[in-house]
């Protein structure tokens, strides 16, 4: 059972700074320099459109700021210089009245001499308070699924 506490909410691998545990093995750490910005790591996915905003879809999603300010509260202590959330879907309400809907993320975080960029798109639940139930990121393949699967 999901607690309503974000303090005992852990961060997905995704969104995690880069390290051994947070990168599988299909994909590649790139470095590449970014005018305006420098030296800056992330996967190919993450850095194709860095320096723009993230696409927000259209309807109403409750679930973006509840999840965002849980996210940059566990990203702030592994050293975030921005969390950037928008809504990649309208938000549905399941059996016991919670929100949930598809939230994109893109943390940035501070390393020595570069930044680092990470990508992730998140299944966030919210209670009708406005408190994090839960979080996840679905399997790429099973994304329409899990998405679908939670309607009353």
């Amino acid at each position: 059972m999901p607690s309503n506490s974000p303090s005992s909410w852990e961060k997905p691998w995704h969104l995690l700074p880069m390290g051994p545990d947070s990168v599988p093995a299909n994909e590649q750490n790139i470095l590449s320099m970014v005018p305006g910005t420098g030296l800056v790591m992330g996967t190919s996915a993450a850095l194709d459109n860095i320096g723009q905003a993230l696409a927000a879809a259209p309807g109403r999603n409750r679930t973006v700021e509840a999840c965002r300010n849980t996210i940059m509260s566990k990203a702030s202590k592994d050293g975030m210089k921005d969390v950037e959330a928008v809504s990649v879907g309208e938000d549905k309400v399941d059996r016991k009245g919670d929100y949930f809907a598809p939230v994109r993320f893109r943390i940035t975080y501070e390393q020595p001499m570069m930044y680092e960029v990470r990508e992730a798109t998140m299944i966030c639940i919210v209670s009708r308070k406005g408190e994090i139930v839960d979080a996840y990121v679905p399997a790429a393949d099973e994304a329409p699924k899990a998405w679908t699967s939670l309607r009353p």
